[in-house]
């Protein structure tokens, strides 16, 4: 009889024990949600993935938004909110702030680099870079619709903006406030919104104070009324001012408080839409000069209409730093181009020579004043 060999008991043990671990270990190789996770991820982790929707972002210097527009975060299963918290970092905080999830784009012309972290799995992040853009029209002091085009803001980049919003809008130049300069502009006006009967467009001067744009203001503008619009066709002649001070409109208040009066000015011929007039401006102290253009090539034209005063009158003498110009227009689509802004003397000068400032004059007793008429 043929003799059989036995293995060893401890042997036999030991090799039922190697084949269970690889078993076991063969088993929760992949990715699912009860074993451990490849690439040496947490396997008690909700996070699955947190990565950048865009490699790069552009931000107008000034501008604000939510960092959340450019990372998605993905979990194994519904998260909650504590589990779609993030960290959220600037590699160069002048640039870029971070507070909580806002973004805000500080210095023009640099770049920063945000990294988003987990806080329930640190070791999920990602990475996205932020350039910033230098701009023309002050986003803290402005009142932009987001739907306006403003790709073109600045001059290299063709200097023209449209109100598309088709709501009101002020676009305060990025400058520091002045007693002394002149800006222009040509001013189109494409549409009306529906419901809005007394339109107007132009310029606006903000008044500085301690370092600050106050609501304290004035409007000069082109009075769009529509009942003075027939079958499409604009019939705007007057021009007209609106003194706002501590927010509240000329219009909505005694005139011994603030005034307004929309037909100071008189052209001769009608402005109708999409056709483009240039407003100047010269501000010297707390004057208000204005100056109407019209016409393309050999027959342009460009007139005196009238000068602004008082505002040491309206708004008291103080310590005012002097004011700071830009755009408005009520509930409209309006394009404004080649606009510019100085503070040198000479083109200032150039640009008042041979005037003789009239007054944009107003009667408190009975809203009136005298009109001045294109020659």
């Amino acid at each position: 009889m043929k003799k059989i060999k036995l293995i060893p008991l401890t042997l036999l043990l030991f090799a039922l024990g190697m084949t269970a671990c690889n078993t076991n270990k063969g088993g929760n190789s992949g990715q699912g949600s009860g074993g451990q996770q490849e690439s040496g991820e947490n396997p008690d982790s909700p996070i699955k993935s947190l990565v950048a929707t865009k490699d790069s972002v552009e931000l107008k210097r000034g501008e604000q938004v939510s960092a959340s527009s450019y990372y998605k975060l993905t979990g194994f299963k519904a998260l909650s909110s504590k589990e779609k918290k993030v960290t959220i970092t600037s590699s160069n905080p002048s640039v870029v702030q971070v507070t909580g999830a806002l973004l805000k784009a500080l210095t023009a012309n640099k770049s920063s680099t945000i990294t988003v972290t987990s806080q329930a799995d640190p070791t999920k992040s990602c990475t996205f870079e932020v350039s910033v853009k230098d701009i023309f029209f002050n986003r803290q002091y402005s009142e932009i619709n987001a739907e306006n085009d403003m790709s073109k803001e600045l001059p290299e980049d063709g200097g023209i903006v449209q109100t598309l919003g088709g709501t009101s809008d002020f676009l305060i130049f990025n400058q520091e406030p002045s007693t002394s300069f002149m800006a222009k502009a040509k001013i189109a006006v494409n549409s009306v919104s529906d419901g809005e009967s007394w339109p107007k467009f132009g310029m606006a001067f903000k008044q500085v104070d301690d370092g600050d744009v106050t609501q304290n203001f004035a409007l000069i503008f082109l009075d769009g009324p529509m009942n003075r619009v027939t079958d499409g066709v604009a019939n705007w002649t007057d021009f007209g001012y609106c003194e706002i001070a501590n927010g509240v409109y000329g219009w909505d208040s005694q005139p011994s408080l603030n005034r307004h009066k929309e037909n100071v000015f008189i052209k001769k011929t009608a402005i109708n839409y999409n056709e483009f007039f240039t407003l100047t401006t010269v501000v010297q102290g707390r004057n208000i000069h204005m100056f109407l253009g019209y016409g393309e090539g050999e027959s342009a034209k460009e007139v005196y209409m009238f000068t602004l005063e008082g505002y040491a009158d309206l708004f008291g003498a103080g310590d005012g730093r002097g004011f700071v110009p830009g755009f408005f227009q009520f509930n409209s689509v309006v394009t404004y181009k080649e606009y510019s802004y100085t503070t040198d003397a000479t083109a200032i000068a150039a640009q008042m020579q041979g005037v003789t400032p009239r007054l944009a004059d107003y009667d408190s007793t009975d809203h009136s004043g005298e009109i001045y008429y294109e020659e």
